[in-house]
């Protein structure tokens, strides 16, 4: 009938939504949806797919079902909740095609997390002390750059999310953060280099998924998501940049 086309229709953009939002790539996005409508028996179902949006469409008894225009933020990479939609979408395709359970599947889903907050702290420790140990920096710089990096994450987990801020704002706000954390722990005489612990500090920041991302859309011709992609990276970019220079000006540093 009509209302489970509907119905489905809005599952498979949902599906096409959570998985941009998790870092998927767009050429895959719109081939799991495409793939997943065509199992579930959407007729003449399109869809167009961009870094931060989706269009989609279908025809109902006929009709063409009102499109779906979805606003999608650029979000970081979230493997595990990729993994997952991926699973979903393979036996949607092999003939699971009840609308409740794929719902609920889906809402499991988006609130799916890899690790807790204290693994990713602990994780984006030990990734800031080993970018600083592999830009030159002695044991000690690492171990700075660690303890830095920690903080950094703290602040990313348990205070950003309060503040309500925009995107670029989270940015300078934590690259500030960092780089204070950096200069106050080398004035109390923790490691030798102070530019190799920051520079190892502030490396969980770096865009460089984006960046590579949008470098793989124009290769592939997808001009406007590789512009989208890369706005990001280079303001992303710009922030820490503005971050690191706020905190050099504190009087404190």
């Amino acid at each position: 009938t009509a209302l489970i086309q509907k119905t489905y229709f809005e599952l498979v953009t949902e599906l096409g939504r959570e998985m941009l939002e998790n870092g998927g790539e767009i050429f895959r996005t719109g081939d799991v949806m495409r793939y997943t409508a065509h199992s579930l028996g959407l007729e003449n179902f399109n869809a167009f797919v961009i870094a931060n949006g989706i269009f989609a469409s279908m025809l109902a008894e006929g009709q063409t079902y009102s499109c779906h225009v979805q606003y999608i933020s650029l979000s970081p990479v979230s493997i595990c909740r990729l993994e997952a939609l991926n699973t979903l979408s393979r036996r949607i395709v092999g003939g699971f095609k009840d609308p409740d359970a794929i719902r609920a599947e889906l809402e499991q889903i988006e609130t799916m997390e890899s690790y807790g907050n204290r693994m990713k702290i602990l994780g984006a420790g030990l990734g800031s002390g080993g970018f600083c140990f592999l830009f030159g920096g002695s044991l000690f710089d690492s171990f700075t750059a660690f303890l830095a990096g920690g903080i950094l994450y703290f602040f990313l987990l348990y205070l950003i999310p309060r503040l309500s801020l925009p995107k670029i704002m989270c940015t300078i706000a934590a690259s500030t953060v960092a780089a204070s954390s950096c200069i106050l722990l080398h004035a109390l005489g923790l490691g030798d280099r102070l530019d190799q612990i920051t520079i190892g500090a502030i490396f969980p920041l770096v865009p460089g998924i984006a960046l590579t991302n949008s470098f793989r859309n124009f290769l592939e011709n997808d001009y406007l998501a590789g512009l989208v992609r890369l706005a990001d990276a280079l303001m992303t970019a710009g922030g820490i940049a503005i971050g690191v220079g706020v905190a050099s000006l504190l009087p404190f540093c």
